[in-house]
């Protein structure tokens, strides 16, 4: 039982992750703003967004680590008195059974474990699908989003602009990346 819980936790760690990986983080992390609409401070007030996210994401991640770990230590705690119990009630003539009995007591265990995390990668890699082709369909309808994203955006500064303003368009299209540049266009 106590595995039980452990592992479901462990799966919504991993969903919790795909959502991370697919730019798709909870509505709560999206409800943070802070107001400061003048026009030298966006960009300090979005920094200020993406490090908050990112303080939160960190917390949380660290919340589902020590409840897994709470179980491990739980499960390996009953597994201890389990097996005193055993030794307890059996004689010293027994004991080569009670160690053979705690072996595939063990190997039950890992078995279902196993089990339980195959069918957890399996959720994972459809909640992932399912994840992509939500972010693909919400960004090729509305390419600019309000939401400020927990990733870096990828600044590129050049010196000497060699592309056409096609060509910079196209490579700035998805928002990631943001050129600067020094001289006009071509």
């Amino acid at each position: 039982m106590v595995r039980k819980k452990q592992m479901k936790v462990f799966e919504d760690l991993t969903m919790f992750e795909q959502r991370i990986l697919c730019h798709e983080l909870p509505s709560s992390f999206n409800s943070i703003t802070i107001h400061d609409n003048q026009e030298h401070c966006v960009t300090k007030r979005d920094k200020m967004v993406q490090d908050l996210k990112r303080q939160m994401l960190n917390t949380e991640l660290e919340r589902y680590e020590m409840e897994i770990q709470q179980y491990e230590d739980l499960y390996e705690q009953e597994l201890a008195t389990f097996q005193s119990e055993i030794y307890k009630t059996q004689f010293s003539y027994q004991i080569d059974r009670v160690n053979e009995l705690m072996y595939y007591v063990k190997l039950y265990v890992y078995h279902h474990t196993q089990l339980f995390l195959r069918q957890v990668r399996y959720k994972e890699s459809c909640f992932h699908v399912k994840l992509q082709r939500r972010h693909h369909r919400r960004h090729r309808s509305s390419p600019s989003s309000n939401t400020i994203d927990v990733y870096p955006q990828i600044i590129v500064d050049v010196p000497k602009v060699l592309l056409s303003k096609n060509q910079l368009n196209y490579l700035s299209r998805t928002g990631k990346f943001l050129i600067w540049f020094n001289f006009m266009w071509i």
